[in-house]
């Protein structure tokens, strides 16, 4: 998105307003420094400002779309270096994952913190005079 330029409408006012001075009279000298040209001076210094402000602005855009493209292409050559390695060595090799992809692993074995042992179950049956419930209430109430 370009940058926006800016006008001024205290230079657009003052412009209008010389014009109307100079109508009353072409030197006009209100006395302590008031004068048409001091005036016209003033609307000329901030003219060149401002234009010299718009005119950073559209060096600023173009260079903002300059360095994106170049961006663009840094980021398409990176792809294509890390392709390289990937064609020469291998997606699963040392030297892929140096230059910084992801190495492919060679099985997909579930992580040890994953796994669950499973104990064997007891064949014991236990009798329900060694067994106490809490149907639930907190008390303990014996089976037997």
């Amino acid at each position: 998105m370009p940058l926006q330029t800016r006008g001024s409408t205290a230079l657009d006012k003052a412009q209008r307003r010389l014009a109307l001075f100079k109508s009353i009279h072409e030197h006009l000298d209100l006395g302590h420094g008031l004068t048409n040209a001091a005036y016209s001076r003033q609307i000329e210094i901030t003219r060149a400002a401002l234009e010299a402000h718009n005119t950073l602005l559209s060096n600023l855009d173009e260079s903002r779309k300059t360095l994106a493209q170049l961006d663009a292409a840094l980021s398409e050559l990176s792809e294509r270096m890390l392709s390289g390695v990937a064609s020469i060595y291998g997606r699963s090799s040392i030297e892929y994952a140096k230059a910084g992809g992801s190495r492919r692993k060679s099985s997909r074995a579930i992580p040890t913190s994953v796994q669950t042992t499973f104990a064997p179950q007891s064949t014991q049956a236990t009798t329900p005079t060694e067994s106490t419930s809490t149907n639930g209430n907190s008390k303990a109430t014996s089976m037997s």
